[in-house]
């Protein structure tokens, strides 16, 4: 079952390790820090009809339910045992998570203010920001109308490792608040099958990074131990102590609904590699930066090694200090856009202080034999991206409008010859700010200098193949203040 942390990298004792806070696991919700063991994903968008019955439900039926990073902690150990003793059936492994917005937090408690400026105002608000497509009115043209109304209260989150399993959580759960609520949208997504379990709609091994926690996980190599606070208030690591008491143990989750162009993108793929007389599975590669396997470029920058991607104590361990000339992996590419380890400085702070932990899951059936024919898609696929931080500001905001999105970052860098490096944008999820239907970008050096060589490429990307379809800014309290200040 999809997660984001490995049996082998928790620590047998949280919290045991000299020196490591010590977390409070039973009051953190199980998605936060670990990620609710999920095959299957629901996501259940609700708008809040009765607050007082809301609250009474809240109090009695759901808060003692949310399912904590203790469980989720226990599951994993419970999950490699039974796969050792050869279990093939998939347990059912029930979560819920519970998340509000800040109209949702608002109705529960009024006039709390926790501090967040994009959280505030939602994440309709900020999308153009971020380069969402917009109309000449300034409005979202390819996001839902659930998600524009921007009448979102909270979101239950329902995981499993059977839709059934899901479902009927999901059912038991909505009885028990029953009119309080309305839903607004509701969709599940899951895991991808056979072999492309784990991998993304474009078929890339996806959740290798994840930055490791002090107190709760042993890093694999190459990855970075961080202090909690970036990710759960309460702990060293977090800007300055959160506005409220109540906010400790709880985290900022940001969903973001990605549809992917998965034909599309396979066709600009094989078109562009020709006009570039380069293999289409490099090009791929050095686009993400990482085979599909999750081999790293920088590791092994000429061919895949898919035993080194599948394995979480070697597929980590570079960084990028001996590529200062982009050589082995562009620094156009996703994952050096999105992580530049030492392109900043070596073990540079404001590095860390951008990370966030990724949760999210596939949705939409796979590619059908008529729309790799026709290379067009015919039916909505994607990512329902998710990500906890502790400022959706200064963390997830930074990434895409700083780091993705901006033609000249990584900045500082030249060429072999001397010349200065115009990156372009991310190629997978930056956008550049054009209104319209000009979302043309573009990246440098698709094509490699690997070991030697000084030829200047450049590859024209003619529109967006990750389209954000819908999105919602929340915050995901402890299970304390779900029982007591919110349901108060």
């Amino acid at each position: 079952m999809s997660n984001q942390l490995t049996p082998q990298q928790l620590v047998a004792a949280p919290g045991s390790t000299p020196g490591a806070p010590v977390l409070d696991l039973d009051e953190i919700q199980g998605d936060v820090l670990i990620g609710l063991q999920k095959n299957f994903e629901r996501f259940v968008f609700f708008q809040i009809a009765d607050v007082a019955a809301f609250k009474v439900a809240l109090r009695r039926k759901i808060a003692h339910r949310i399912t904590n990073t203790l469980t989720v902690h226990a599951r994993e150990h419970q999950l490699r045992d039974y796969k050792n003793q050869g279990g093939k059936t998939p347990l059912p492994l029930v979560g819920l998570n519970l998340g509000f917005t800040a109209a949702g937090i608002g109705k529960l408690l009024p006039g709390a203010d926790l501090g967040d400026a994009s959280f505030r105002v939602g994440a309709a608000s900020v999308a153009p920001a971020l380069g969402d497509p917009v109309d000449g009115a300034e409005k979202l043209v390819n996001w839902k109308p659930e998600f524009v109304a921007n009448n979102i209260d909270g979101v239950f989150l329902i995981t499993g490792g059977t839709q059934d399993a899901v479902d009927a959580e999901a059912k038991e759960v909505l009885d028990f608040v029953g009119a309080a609520l309305t839903t607004i949208f509701d969709q599940s997504g899951n895991v991808r099958p056979g072999l492309e379990k784990g991998h993304e709609h474009f078929g890339w091994l996806d959740g290798v990074s994840q930055p490791g926690i002090n107190g709760l996980t042993t890093p694999f190599p190459g990855q970075r131990l961080l202090d909690p606070g970036h990710f759960v208030f309460g702990y060293p690591g977090q800007a300055g102590p959160p506005p409220l008491d109540w906010m400790n143990n709880g985290s900022f989750m940001v969903f973001r609904r990605l549809n992917q162009l998965v034909p599309e993108f396979d066709k600009f793929i094989l078109d562009a590699a020709v006009s570039l007389a380069m293999d289409p599975v490099l090009l791929g590669a050095r686009i993400m930066g990482r085979w599909k396997s999750g081999a790293p470029l920088a590791l092994t920058p000429s061919q895949d090694d898919t035993t080194l991607g599948g394995d979480p104590q070697q597929n980590n361990n570079f960084d990028f200090s001996d590529d200062q000339s982009q050589r082995r992996c562009p620094f156009a590419a996703h994952i050096r856009k999105t992580n530049p380890r030492t392109d900043l400085l070596p073990q540079d702070p404001n590095v860390d202080n951008r990370r966030f932990i990724r949760a999210g899951i596939p949705f939409g059936e796979e590619v059908s034999t008529p729309e790799q024919t026709a290379n067009t898609t015919n039916q909505e696929r994607g990512l329902m991206f998710v990500c906890y931080q502790t400022s959706i500001v200064d963390q997830f905001e930074f990434v895409q409008q700083k780091w993705a999105n901006p033609t000249g970052f990584i900045f500082g860098k030249v060429h072999p010859d001397g010349s200065p490096v115009n990156t372009g944008q991310d190629p997978i999820i930056g956008q550049n700010n054009t209104a319209g239907e000009n979302r043309a970008r573009s990246t440098d050096e698709p094509v490699p200098n690997y070991p030697t060589g000084n030829a200047r490429s450049r590859l024209p990307i003619p529109t967006d193949f990750v389209v954000p379809t819908g999105g919602a800014y929340f915050f995901v309290p402890s299970i304390a203040a779900l029982a007591n200040e919110l349901s108060a």
